[in-house]
């Protein structure tokens, strides 16, 4: 069985659930693993996307089930697309009297499907070929000793400034800078209500062109 063949049937094994890109890396470890990635998207037999902060690949049925099951507006226009086929099916030649009742409902229901696929098949190629993401430590494990750290070198009104605690993050995990602020922006984005940016500083998180170089947790 070839590489490609093998990596296919491993993806097709984890069903609707999906499995992580970065699992499914390990498993194999192959310098061409992205590569043949690319050939099963572009054979159209796999699916990349985002699912929370991770990267999944699915089957191209299984991700049509995923997307049943997660997005209620692909939902609702697959099932008007399935009753309306239901319908047709269930009817005897009798129907074609009547199908030019139904065709202009039936043709714009088409086009809703066909633009929200093209949508997620354009998400798909720029999130496998061009997302960075995170494949060296966990956010999990990230949050925990970057909240240790906020701890240990909080000022009395809670600043820290996140230059004094990148070289040690970065140090244990090995990340660049650009990956620690990557860390820390996620992190910041998924939890609002716990974390607080300020401008200053001569590095930091980089929002609407100002540098952010001192946080707080709330």
């Amino acid at each position: 069985m070839s590489n490609k063949d093998d990596i296919f049937d491993t993806i097709n094994s984890f069903g609707s659930v999906g499995i992580k890109k970065t699992e499914l890396k390990k498993n194999y470890n192959k310098e061409d693993f992205d590569v043949i990635l690319n050939e099963l998207i572009d054979e159209d037999r796999i699916c990349i996307s985002k699912k929370g902060t991770f990267l999944y690949c699915w089957n191209k049925e299984s991700y049509l089930s995923y997307l049943i099951n997660s997005d209620l507006k692909f939902k609702c226009i697959y099932e008007s697309m399935s009753n309306i086929q239901n319908k047709i099916n269930d009817y005897s030649d009798s129907v074609f009297k009547y199908i030019e009742n139904i065709e202009g409902e039936l043709i714009a229901l088409k086009n809703s499907f066909n633009n929200i696929v093209d949508k997620i098949n354009d998400s798909n190629l720029k999130s496998a070929r061009s997302i960075e993401f995170f494949n060296s430590v966990s956010l999990d494990d990230f949050k925990e000793n970057f909240d240790k750290m906020l701890m240990q070198k909080s000022s009395s009104i809670g600043w820290v400034d996140l230059s004094s605690i990148k070289n040690e993050i970065c140090q244990i995990y090995d990340l660049t800078d650009n990956e620690f602020y990557n860390y820390v922006s996620t992190i910041v984005e998924m939890s609002p209500e716990n974390y607080e940016l300020s401008s200053g500083g001569y590095e930091g998180v980089v929002l609407r062109g100002i540098i952010h170089g001192f946080v707080r947790r709330i």
